[in-house]
C-alpha cells in the first residue's frame, strides 16, 4: 500500500494545484481506504523509517569506534568511511522527520473528520461512545507522536557532534587527530546510545498504536 499511496499522491499533485488534500482523500475513499486505514499505514511507514534510522546511527557509532583502531593504514579511507556514515545518518534523519510530519497531518485530519461525525450524530448513546473512542484514540496518538518527537529531537545534537568530529578529522588527517577524537568520544557514544534507546521506545509505542487502531 505504501507504493500505491505514493502513486496516488503524485497523481493528485499533478491533477490539481489547490484542494489537493481533499482530492487525495477522496481518491483513496473511492479505492476503499478511509483515513483510519491511511493513518495505520503511515504509522507503519514511520515505524519502518525509525528502524532504518536507528540502524544507521548504530552503524555510524560502530564506524566512529572503529576509527580508533587506526593502525597506520590509509587514514583518508578511515575518514571517508566515517563521512559516508555521517551523510547516511543525516539523510535517514531527514526522511524520518518527513514521515513524522506526514503522520501528524493524517492524524489531525482523521480526528477533525471524527469530530465532525460526532457533531452530526443525534443519538446520545452513540455520540457518547464516539466521544470516548475519539478521546482514547487521540490520547494514544498524542503519546505515540510525543515519543516520535522525543526520539527525533535527540538526532540533531548527535548529528551536530558527529559532524564536528568528521570535520576535525578531515582537517587533521593524522594519528594525533585520531587520538584526540578518542579522548573526547564518551559523550558522543553515550548520546548515540541514548538516541537508539529512545528510538526503540518510540518503535514500541508505534507498534501499540498500530495494534490498537487496527483492532478498532
Amino acid at each position: 500500500m505504501t507504493r500505491l499511496r505514493s502513486v496516488v499522491a503524485l497523481a493528485v499533485l499533478l491533477a490539481a494545484t489547490a484542494g489537493c488534500k481533499t482530492l487525495y482523500y477522496g481518491t483513496w475513499e473511492r479505492l476503499g481506504y478511509e483515513k483510519r486505514d491511511l493513518l495505520v499505514d503511515q504509522v507503519k511507514d514511520t515505524r519502518t523509517q525509525q528502524e532504518k534510522t536507528k540502524d544507521q546511527f548504530a552503524s555510524a557509532l560502530e564506524q566512529f569506534q572503529a576509527t580508533f583502531d587506526f593502525d597506520g593504514g590509509d587514514l583518508e579511507k578511515a575518514y571517508d568511511k566515517l563521512k559516508r556514515d555521517y551523510d547516511r545518518s543525516a539523510s535517514q534523519a531527514d526522511e524520518l522527520r518527513s514521515e513524522i510530519a506526514t503522520t501528524k497531518s493524517i492524524g489531525g485530519d482523521l480526528f477533525d473528520e471524527w469530530g465532525q461525525e460526532i457533531e452530526a450524530q443525534t443519538n446520545p448513546d452513540f455520540k457518547r461512545q464516539m466521544v470516548e473512542q475519539r478521546s482514547a484514540t487521540m490520547d494514544s496518538f498524542d503519546e505515540m507522536v510525543s515519543r516520535m518527537d522525543a526520539a527525533a529531537a535527540k538526532m540533531d545534537p548527535v548529528l551536530r557532534a558527529f559532524n564536528e568530529r568528521v570535520l576535525f578529522l578531515k582537517s587533521s588527517l593524522n594519528a594525533a587527530a585520531i587520538a584526540s577524537l578518542q579522548t573526547n568520544a564518551d559523550e558522543l557514544i553515550g548520546d548515540i546510545e541514548a538516541l537508539i534507546a529512545e528510538m526503540n521506545a518510540s518503535i514500541a509505542e508505534a507498534d501499540e498504536f498500530i495494534a490498537a487502531l487496527s483492532a478498532g
